[in-house]
């Protein structure tokens, strides 16, 4: 299994989605409107949304040949996931503590970027019954 990153081009991707999503999501945080709706579904949570998005996007510059061979469009795949990780663990976040919204912005961001390769990685490992098998032996030897 080879991990490649483009970091050069990561970066540049990077710091163009926080200079584009930042103004939006303040304006957003800055024009709630009451509703019936709740998080992650109001107003306010569109700069947590496009930072997920975007930290799903940019983290299809980390390349795992394994997996990226078996995908047909692994960008599309890795903007899926990230996105709701990101907004599923700033959910959880906000449940559990009383974080201000943007700093839940900049967290989706990071949790939408790592976690979308953790969870390609752990996709491929589990789905062969081989490496299950060596595995569940080896722990039994222990």
């Amino acid at each position: 299994m080879t991990l490649k990153i483009k970091l050069w081009q990561l970066w540049v991707v990077c710091t163009a989605i926080i200079l584009i999503c930042y103004p939006i999501s303040v304006q957003a945080a800055v024009l709630v409107q009451k509703s019936d709706l709740t998080a992650p579904f109001i107003f306010s949570w569109v700069g947590v949304w496009l930072f997920s998005g975007a930290g799903g996007f940019g983290s299809s510059f980390i390349i795992v040949e394994d997996i990226d061979s078996k995908l047909r469009h692994p960008v599309i795949a890795k903007f899926v996931i990230g996105l709701f990780w990101g907004v599923g663990i700033s959910l959880l976040i906000d449940a559990l503590t009383d974080t201000p919204i943007g700093a839940l912005t900049f967290f989706s961001l990071a949790v939408s970027s790592f976690s979308t390769p953790v969870t390609a990685v752990s996709i491929f490992l589990l789905s062969n019954q081989k490496r299950i098998n060596s595995a569940l032996n080896q722990i039994a030897r222990n």
